[in-house]
């Protein structure tokens, strides 16, 4: 069974839908984002104990081959919670992302408590940490993590011109009529979660879409970072139809456009790490007001919208540091405010550039 693009790219655009979107304001200040490296130790994170996130073509080809064997692990070993549809541990991870999309909140109503709210970028961030403490303690892995510099690609006009998309390392371009994708670490790979909230097997796909890398470069990103606040910056970098963050799971396409599910697909974890990359660059520039700043809604308008229900009756619950982040026991809950400084002591990581 295939899932169709056109279907789960629907899908993922539905989720940003103008009933979930703030107005966008007409006009914000532009300040120049400084993204120098700079440092925020704290707590147990130190210089000499601080982890580099390579961008994958700074990553040796032994580490990449290293990087990959330990993602192959995870296939391979057996699933260890008893959410929906799991088979293996890297299938884990993709039902807590899918499981995270369809919360019932109070035993009223399903909600998607991990996009379009306020919390977004911190629990990512925190799953992007428990994909790396698997790889770490469960398979063995010793390297860097890594991530994908989309808006360099996007910006040579040649998106998927990394050799992170060869047969070599996450798979070609090059796809069966199917969309299967049948080269690279994850070819003819067989999924049993999704699509979306279906429990069913098929093939591991790809549907590429260069139409949406206009919206992934450079002058793209600067668009959102020139904003000096949490709200502004999230909704441009993260929500929007035209967001980076949204074009490229769109651009990737297939699994990666299945707002349920595309945790299955391996990129997603670079694609996100980018994401992180540029929460951080923007944290940086100015983190006396940044670093803490978190704001939006807790809960997804649109999918109240969409089982009636116009606003919860106490009125919107706000994202504060306070908020409590869960991966279904994978790692111990915590909350915002252990994830905002990724230099803070729970974290310790910074980005190659």
């Amino acid at each position: 069974m295939k899932f169709t693009q056109t279907a789960a790219l629907a899908v993922l655009l539905a989720t940003v839908s103008a009933k979930a979107i703030p107005a966008q304001p007409k006009s914000a200040a532009k300040k120049p984002v400084d993204t120098t490296s700079l440092h925020f130790y704290n707590g147990t994170c130190t210089p000499q104990n601080i982890r580099v996130r390579k961008e994958w073509r700074n990553m040796t080809p032994s580490e990449k081959t290293a990087y990959l064997k330990a993602e192959q692990c995870l296939f391979n070993l057996p699933a260890a919670t008893t959410l929906s549809g799991v088979t293996s541990r890297f299938s884990d991870l993709q039902s807590l992302h899918r499981d995270k999309t369809n919360q019932t909140i109070d035993g009223l109503y399903v909600q998607d408590i991990i996009h379009n709210v306020g919390q977004f970028l911190p629990w990512h961030r925190y799953y992007m940490h428990t994909h790396e403490t698997l790889l770490r303690t469960e398979c063995g892995y010793t390297g860097p993590m890594s991530w994908w510099d989309e808006a360099k690609d996007a910006d040579a006009g040649d998106f998927f011109q990394s050799d992170m998309w060869t047969a070599e390392y996450f798979g070609s371009t090059n796809l069966d009529e199917n969309a299967c994708v049948i080269d690279g670490a994850f070819a003819n790979t067989t999924e049993h979660i999704g699509p979306l909230l279906e429990n069913t097997d098929y093939c591991f796909y790809r549907a590429f879409d260069l139409t949406q890398v206009q919206y992934c470069t450079s002058e793209k990103v600067a668009e959102c970072t020139q904003y000096n606040d949490y709200y502004n910056f999230f909704n441009c970098m993260v929500i929007y139809p035209t967001s980076p963050h949204v074009a490229g799971h769109a651009a990737v396409g297939g699994m990666m456009a299945d707002i349920d599910c595309s945790a299955g697909d391996p990129a997603f974890f670079m694609h996100h790490n980018y994401v992180d990359r540029m929460w951080w660059q923007w944290q940086q520039a100015n983190a006396t007001s940044r670093m803490f700043d978190i704001s939006g809604n807790s809960l997804n308008e649109t999918y109240l919208a969409e089982q009636g229900d116009v606003a919860p009756a106490a009125g919107w619950p706000q994202t504060t540091l306070n908020y409590t982040l869960t991966t279904h026991d994978i790692l111990p809950d915590i909350q915002i405010y252990d994830v905002v400084n990724i230099q803070g002591g729970y974290l310790c990581y910074e980005y190659d550039y």
